[in-house]
């Protein structure tokens, strides 16, 4: 099985001189789920990548701290080809599926854009991979989660503020917190729930008070408390498609009420990848 087996043709783009705001909004729409944004020019050339991280790089740089709805004004005053990662992790249409996986685990991407003679022809995701292995028979799968999963888990508490949790994201590198009551876990909250609390651009709030109230409300009004959680037992496989089917990034497990570990996407595609003797 190769990458152009499993690949996504219909891509998202801009141009290097878009404004760095409107590949913000594209990014940020509730129906897009967009994380990254390929670079391409006129003729089809890909040229970079543009990812929200490197949206907060930018502002972090500008005038830290930077919160999110300091960026609008920002963002206004940049291209997009003035932030873009211009050296591209990339495969080919024939690039095999297993080696675009190592590929993932030894870069740490979200995506690979897939190119031929330089041109985009489509993009890769970790879950588009993800759903490809869990088709294929591999003993891995057989393997119950606690055997992969991340046991020193970064949690959050329910009264922590958005200002704080968005800190705390940003220093780990994380997308996702479990919230937790002690051991109990009561939530989760992910970047794009901060984002979609945060006060719209067109706020008649001035900084200050803006400000104010990110480091004064709880992640609890936010939160996501219909949490989808795994548990000690739970096969990689059955793991895999429940990532994929309810297309989140992380598994939190739970035994007897308590929070024991967490599972993501990668810890997946490590396990299948380590059967075959690549990982």
């Amino acid at each position: 099985m190769d990458v152009k087996d499993v690949m996504q043709t219909a891509v998202t783009a801009v141009p290097p001189d878009a404004r760095v705001s409107t590949a913000y909004q594209m990014m940020t729409m509730r129906s897009a789920r967009i994380r990254h944004l390929p670079v391409v020019t006129d003729q089809g050339i890909l040229v970079g990548i543009i990812t929200d991280r490197d949206v907060r790089r930018a502002a972090a740089s500008d005038a830290p701290p930077m919160a999110e709805y300091e960026l609008p004004s920002l963002l206004e005053k940049l291209r997009v080809q003035d932030i873009m990662t211009a050296e591209v992790v990339i495969v080919h249409c024939t690039t095999p599926a297993v080696e675009a996986g190592l590929i993932f685990l030894e870069n740490k991407v979200g995506c690979l854009p897939v190119v031929h003679d330089n041109r985009l022809k489509g993009i890769i995701t970790v879950t588009d991979l993800l759903r490809a292995y869990s088709g294929q028979r591999n003993v891995a799968w057989l393997m119950g989660i606690e055997s992969m999963m991340q046991k020193r888990v970064i949690t959050a508490t329910p009264t922590m503020s958005l200002a704080e949790v968005q800190r705390v994201m940003h220093d780990k590198h994380i997308r996702h917190l479990p919230v937790v009551s002690g051991q109990r876990l009561v939530g989760m909250i992910t970047d794009r729930d901060l984002r979609e609390a945060f006060p719209s651009p067109a706020t008649t709030l001035t900084r200050g008070e803006i400000a104010y109230q990110m480091e004064t409300t709880p992640i609890e009004t936010c939160m996501t408390r219909d949490v989808v959680w795994a548990y000690p037992g739970l096969t990689m496989l059955d793991a895999a498609h429940v990532l994929v089917e309810r297309k989140i990034g992380c598994l939190p497990v739970v035994e007897h009420g308590t929070l024991v570990g967490i599972v993501t996407e990668m810890d997946c595609v490590r396990a299948f990848l380590a059967t075959t003797g690549d990982a």
